[in-house]
């Protein structure tokens, strides 16, 4: 019997024990709602670096949860305090999710009144009518837009050059910009364009380029080089516009221009005369030889600094010499557009490289010991190849009578040459297989080079006997008369 009553206990103990354990069970599976709310949810990341070469890729995305309003329509709000105290309206979605670009970010932090580009504190908020959400702080590198802002020389400001004063400043140009007093810690670029007034800038002279400075001195040398780069008549007062150009690059290598608006001044040039320059590297015919009849670069016969040469390159590199047989004075280019020499005893700038052989035209603008150049492709393929060209008229041993022939470039069919030729003082015409239908005259050059006049009523006159070497370009007409 005993035994039978500690069997009913202990069944009990144990109904208990289950009951009682239900019991909590129960209590743990009670769910509570939770409060409604309208919040900002924090980034995950809330350091932004804006890179201005991806300007149209999303900046940040905020995520929002709103368990209060019914709002078809939200607002996000930016601000550099906190507080709000000035508000930013970065645009508005009908979703609970809002992302913006780059450049619109960009633009909204300095809109916003910001002074610095690095760290940057912005809060971001959501209004949805008279609700509005948390904040949350974003950590932003931004980059500058606002340009240079030229300070020197004054508007109208008036410049006489002289030939006496050559290698003395005449023109001091000054530039703030706040990239310079930032923490960015950048490179950057600056240089200083001319053009003629009223051409915007269509086609500019370097001046001068300088790395994290914000002047440039010019001599009076160097700015009339610039003045007969632009085209200007020795003697004669003639308007120009400066501008500053400020680049620099970031990490993944894209490249932020900034362009100051121009200032316009007034330029008196004096005449000077220029040195031919002649080819030489493995992109020409001449190789690396500095004396293997190398190719002259034609001249411009109305801006004596400016070179033009239209033809044939291989695929490879070049310089440019002052005189044939001497590797110095040397010119090249040590990046970008910018001219670079060695007149002697220095450094050998670099080279111009030439990617994929072709027909281009280069155009170089000497200032001082810079200047500037460009290159653009050109299309050959209507142009005509002629079989003979020669020289003809009284200047000529033959006279009028029959071509003195040229020598046609093995490497460039439109490219003739005649060297150490005899001519007297008269006149001479190019002419092409012998022929008066394609023959090119005198274009009103006052030098011994130019741009001959197709089918041209003129002759090219010579005004000193003398020997020469001629050089004529059929696709575009130059040609250049160099006494021996």
């Amino acid at each position: 019997m005993k035994l039978y009553i500690k069997k009913i206990s202990s069944i009990l103990l144990l109904i208990l024990f289950f009951v009682f354990n239900s019991c909590e069970d129960e209590q743990s599976l009670v769910m509570t709602t939770p409060d409604a709310e309208f919040v900002l949810q924090e980034p995950a990341i809330n350091s932004v670096y804006l890179n201005f070469g991806l300007p149209q890729n999303p900046a940040l995305t905020a995520t929002w949860i709103d368990d209060i309003t019914t709002s078809t329509n939200y607002i996000v709000e930016m601000s550099l305090t906190e507080t709000f105290t000035n508000v930013i309206e970065l645009g508005s979605t009908p979703s609970k999710q809002f992302t913006i670009s780059v450049a619109d970010l960009n633009e909204a932090i300095h809109d916003a009144g910001a002074t610095n580009f690095r760290d940057i504190s912005i809060y971001l908020r959501i209004k949805a009518g008279s609700d509005v959400s948390n904040s949350e702080i974003y950590f932003v590198t931004t980059y500058p837009t606002d340009p240079p802002v030229i300070t020197s020389p004054a508007t109208n400001a008036s410049f006489v050059l002289s030939i006496g004063s050559t290698t003395n400043v005449i023109l001091t140009t000054n530039w703030t910009d706040a990239v310079l007093g930032s923490d960015l810690g950048l490179t950057i670029n600056y240089a200083v364009e001319a053009a003629l007034a009223g051409t915007n800038f269509a086609a500019p002279v370097t001046i001068g380029n300088v790395t994290n400075l914000a002047t440039l001195s010019t001599t009076h040398g160097d700015l009339n080089a610039v003045a007969l780069g632009l085209g200007m008549t020795p003697g004669v007062a003639g308007n120009v516009q400066l501008r500053i150009i400020a680049t620099n690059s970031n990490q993944s290598g894209a490249v932020l221009t900034r362009i100051s608006v121009p200032v316009t001044i007034s330029i008196t040039p004096y005449s000077v005369s220029f040195p031919n320059l002649y080819f030489v590297g493995d992109a020409t015919t001449p190789g690396w030889n500095p004396n293997n009849n190398n190719t002259p670069v034609f001249r411009d016969q109305n801006v004596p600094n400016r070179y033009v040469y239209t033809g044939y390159f291989g695929a490879g590199a070049f310089k440019l010499l002052e005189v044939l047989g001497q590797w110095q004075p040397q010119w090249g280019t040590n990046g970008g557009n910018a001219l670079a020499v060695n007149p002697g005893g220095g450094s050998d700038p670099g080279t111009f490289n030439v990617a994929t052989a072709g027909y281009y035209t280069y155009t170089f603008t000497t200032v001082g010991q810079g200047g500037s150049f460009t290159v653009t492709p050109f299309d050959a393929t209507s142009s005509t190849t002629y079989g003979t060209m020669g020289i003809i008229g009284a200047a000529t041993a033959n006279g009028w009578g029959s071509d003195t022939f040229m020598t046609q470039d093995p490497n460039n069919p439109h490219l003739w040459f005649i060297n150490g030729v005899a001519l007297t003082a008269g006149e001479f015409k190019f002419r092409a297989n012998s022929n008066w239908g394609t023959n090119w005259g005198d274009n009103g050059s006052a030098e011994n080079y130019g741009t001959a006049l197709f089918n041209a009523p003129n002759n090219i006159p010579i005004a000193t006997a003398g020997t020469y070497n001629i050089w004529f370009n059929d696709l575009d007409a130059s040609y250049i008369i160099i006494p021996q």
